[in-house]
């Protein structure tokens, strides 16, 4: 056989090979260069309701925290020498301070909303849990401190699991704008 009937022959499937490879790269890259812009602003659009949800959750959480409430006490009430009576006034103003957060969940569920409108399901489902131990630090906040069923120990405990859930919710947030993952 002739040598250039041969080598026509032998480069043909790959010249074939190498167009439908080009062909197939450059439709992916045109498709990447059409999502670029619209991944992008899908991104921001995640980033802002995740913030915001952080934002409603970590601010209910520090109005909740007893630390927070007791210092608050602290630093509105004068002492004036008489100690049982300061740590009465400052115990009932901590009730007080928790009453007033009562109700205040409102911006979480709100923000909620759009967590679970821009997914995925995973940070959503997290979402979800944090906006569940809200509802149950709420129910401490409206419940009568005085009352035989109240709990200081549930209270608080409710508390760190709504802070665990804050952190697991970051965590998630975090992972899946920075890496697409988690």
């Amino acid at each position: 056989m002739d040598p250039a009937v041969i080598a026509a022959v032998v480069t043909t499937p790959t010249a074939v090979l190498a167009a439908a490879a080009a062909y197939a790269a450059g439709r992916a890259q045109a498709r990447a260069a059409q999502r670029g812009p619209v991944d992008a602003v899908r991104r921001q659009h995640q980033r802002d309701a995740y913030a915001a949800f952080l934002v409603a959750a970590s601010t209910y959480a520090s109005k909740t925290h007893e630390g927070n409430r007791v210092d608050q006490a602290r630093a509105e009430i004068p002492d004036t020498g008489d100690p049982q009576r300061y740590r009465d006034q400052v115990r009932q103003r901590v009730r007080e301070l928790l009453a007033e957060a009562a109700g205040s969940l409102s911006p979480i569920p709100q923000a909620l909303a759009l967590v679970q409108l821009e997914g995925p399901a995973h940070v959503a489902e997290l979402a979800e849990r944090v906006e569940l131990w809200a509802h149950m630090v709420d129910s401490y906040a409206g419940a009568d401190t005085t009352s035989s069923t109240y709990s200081v120990q549930r209270e608080r405990e409710a508390h760190r699991k709504l802070k665990s859930w804050i952190e697991a919710y970051v965590k998630a947030a975090r992972d899946h704008l920075n890496t697409g993952e988690g």
